[in-house]
């Protein structure tokens, strides 16, 4: 099995402590997110990140997602690539919050959320700055 970083980082806009967090998320892969919660996401919203892969993270709610990108944290200005693939309790309003929050976002992966209707699609499209090449 391949594994995929959870966190991706550009360590030129770190400072020595912050880069020893983000060292420390990118060892979880694949293999072990399963142990994701709402509240490990709380603690990601105040890094630097840039890429960030919670695919399949089942324990994960809108809560947490809510949280990530809650009172213009740092990720909020730097996320440009997101996973959020299956992922069953991800609903429509989790997909608003991360749209509206996420201003450098390029990427959004949202495979198989099985919560996640046509009409937050259709939002993602309305978007002004979308790239449907990209959906």
């Amino acid at each position: 099995m391949r594994s995929h970083p959870l966190v991706s980082s550009t360590s030129n806009l770190l400072n020595e402590d912050q880069f020893y967090k983000v060292s420390l998320v990118r060892r979880l892969h694949e293999d072990n997110l399963n142990s994701i919660t709402d509240l490990a996401l709380l603690g990601a919203g105040d890094l630097l990140i840039v890429q960030l892969w919670i695919k399949s993270c089942k324990r994960v709610i809108d809560k947490g997602i809510k949280s990530l990108f809650h009172a213009d944290r740092k990720i909020c200005k730097t996320l440009s690539v997101l996973d959020v693939g299956y992922m069953p309790k991800i609903t429509n309003a989790a997909i608003f919050t991360i749209t509206s929050a996420a201003k450098a976002l390029t990427d959004l992966s949202i495979g198989f959320c099985d919560e996640v209707t046509d009409a937050a699609v259709q939002m993602l499209m309305d978007r002004p700055n979308h790239n449907s090449s990209q959906l």
